[in-house]
């Protein structure tokens, strides 16, 4: 008999949060594997959660920081296996605004979250598609006024 083939769909969100760190634009990457792999926070929506209230609970999880939504970047598709099931993730991602709190890596899920320069962040990033994501990213930062970039500086 051929062996059947488990597929399943998974749904998650995440965010560039930037800040203003010493006149330098600065975005939150978060390390897995030992510290040898660096991305963007994200991760599942829960049950009747939308995706940019997930977006903002995984980031206060996983980094300790509070943000808000600025707007929507890309939704990135992609496949892996675990175990015998093919698992189809799609992972929403939102550019953010640093509120408030402190940079702390939740243990349990990250190896350690970092302020890292924008541009700095698009090398570090370990896939090619948060890379095309932080670039984004950058490319908002640059088409904001001054008025609006000063608005990421208020938060220390």
């Amino acid at each position: 008999m051929p062996e059947s083939r488990k597929t399943k769909s998974e749904h998650s969100a995440g965010g560039a949060v930037l800040t203003v760190r010493d006149g330098t634009v600065c975005v939150a990457l978060i390390a897995t594997r030992g510290r040898s792999r660096w991305g963007l926070p994200k991760g599942a929506l829960m049950r009747d959660e939308s995706s940019e209230a997930a977006a903002l609970r995984e980031v206060k999880e996983e980094t300790g920081l509070e943000a808000i939504v600025l707007k929507p970047l890309e939704t990135i598709q992609y496949f892996f296996r675990a175990g015998g099931t093919l698992i189809q993730k799609k992972v929403d991602f939102y550019l953010m605004r640093h509120l408030g709190g402190t940079l702390s890596p939740q243990l349990t899920e990250v190896d350690d979250v970092e302020w890292v320069e924008l541009g700095e962040a698009i090398e570090r990033a370990s896939f090619e598609s948060e890379q095309r994501l932080l670039t984004q990213a950058r490319s908002e930062w640059e088409s904001l006024t001054a008025e609006e970039k000063s608005e990421f500086a208020l938060c220390p």
